[in-house]
């Protein structure tokens, strides 16, 4: 029996971001690959910097978009990401 591959995941987001001059209140989260990883690591730059790249081809959105997140929106960012990391319930 195979599982569905898991959806896109919606963040809500505490604050509004400007992005390209419209106003982002939400992000919208793609489910991972092993290529994702693997490319965000070949950006160099050290673990936080890979994950920085990762999270914003994710979300598609620019790198710098990610870094101007506050902590409590780029929190919920990261606990997306892990909950796609969690194993799909049988």
């Amino acid at each position: 029996m195979s599982r569905p591959h898991p959806e896109p995941a919606s963040i809500p987001l505490y604050y509004e971001y400007e992005a390209d001059g419209a106003k982002v209140t939400t992000l919208t989260m793609r489910p991972p690959r092993a290529r994702d990883s693997r490319d965000a690591q070949r950006g160099g730059g050290g673990d936080g910097e890979a994950e920085l790249r990762l999270l914003a081809n994710l979300c598609e959105v620019s790198p710098v978009f990610i870094t101007e997140l506050h902590m409590s929106d780029y929190i919920q960012v990261q606990n997306t990401y892990r909950g796609f990391l969690e194993p799909p319930l049988p």
